[in-house]
């Protein structure tokens, strides 16, 4: 089939989860036989060509896009918007089903949202021909907005992260200036507060934290002075190999806050997908999905507060647990798979 993916600010290097899930879904459905064409706007060009820079306005009204993408004749579109359910969302899923000539569009909404009664009312007459979620209150919310609605784990690539042996893990620690024998716990994401990574000082006297910064966000300065001040190994250049940082360390730590009426990250992070790749043990807050996904694994620990931090810190380093079974069971390839299939099965209807 010819599939458009869609997603606004597109631009290299992929260290964002939901420009990173974008990318890997449209290289999934390539692998999977379809002709593929991703665009966005307000992003750039990639220069491996699989990715093109198309100007339009907000609501996507653009007559260069409007031509492109009729050029290529798609039959399905999976739209990841960078504001995951809202409105403004399901208007620009309307739009591109305009510039496909009636293709169906399935919204991937990587993030729930409050939402007013007006706006659950307009939502209906913007509703686009699936909404694909990760989560069950993203599941819920999506559903109050009359959208059809199904549940798709996102994917992980399982030959690029996997685990590491002793000999291969020392080398990383040398190559990224990590101690060898204390016990690193990485997290990898976004210099900024509202994530939470403050929670990586915590641990500061019991291991050697390690924030490996996204550079596809504005970084905090003073954030960075005190997390560096506390003791923490921060990384703030593009890590074009971050497999390799897992392979350094002993813990992931996600520390995003739970708020599903306002995200921060996607409902089930990628990162901590390749780190459950990787074998890594995880530490976690309740964050979107983790809770519902694994709520009693070895190998996951949650947190609330620092004590129950430092606590699961312990538990994991008695009993690390195996986790890349729990990662094996996710594919892109899966993922693209079954969007493609429900949002198909819905047009038959």
């Amino acid at each position: 089939m010819r599939i458009l993916v869609f997603s606004e600010r597109l631009a290299p290097p992929p260290d964002e989860g939901i420009k990173k899930l974008a990318v890997s879904l449209a290289a999934a459905l390539r692998d999977l036989g379809h002709d593929v064409l991703t665009l966005t706007t307000g992003g750039a060009d990639w220069p491996d060509g699989t990715v093109a820079d198309v100007p339009a306005d907000r609501l996507l009204r653009s007559p260069a896009l409007a031509r492109r993408i009729a050029d290529f004749g798609p039959q399905a579109v999976l739209y990841v918007p960078t504001a995951s359910l809202t409105l403004a969302s399901g208007l620009r899923a309307r739009v591109l089903r305009g510039h496909a000539r009636g293709a169906p569009v399935a919204l991937v909404a990587t993030q729930g949202r409050r939402h007013s009664r007006l706006v659950r009312l307009a939502a209906r007459l913007a509703r686009p021909d699936l909404c694909v979620v990760q989560a069950q209150h993203t599941e819920a919310q999506a559903a109050a907005l009359g959208w059809r609605t199904v549940r798709v784990p996102p994917g992980v690539d399982l030959t690029t992260f996997r685990p590491v042996t002793p000999d291969v893990r020392r080398g990383l620690r040398i190559r990224y200036g990590l101690p060898a024998d204390a016990c690193v716990v990485l997290h990898a994401g976004h210099l900024n507060r509202r994530r939470g990574v403050g929670d990586l000082a915590v641990l500061a006297g019991l291991a050697t934290p390690v924030l490996a910064a996204s550079t596809s966000t504005v970084h905090d300065p003073a954030l960075a002075a005190e997390l560096v001040a506390a003791g923490v190994h921060l990384i703030t250049a593009y890590v074009p190999h971050i497999e390799e940082l897992y392979g350094a360390a002993d813990v992931y730590l996600f520390p995003t806050p739970p708020d599903p009426t306002g995200p921060s990250s996607i409902d089930l992070p990628l990162s901590v997908l390749e780190a459950a790749a990787c074998n890594l043990p995880i530490l976690t807050t309740r964050f979107g999905a983790l809770p519902e996904l694994w709520p009693d694994r070895p190998g996951v620990a949650f947190y609330d507060d620092p004590a129950s931090l430092r606590a699961g810190l312990a538990r994991l380093q008695a009993q690390p647990g195996a986790t890349r079974p729990l990662a094996e069971a996710f594919s892109w390839q899966a993922a693209a798979k079954q969007m493609l299939a429900e949002l198909l099965m819905g047009q038959a209807q």
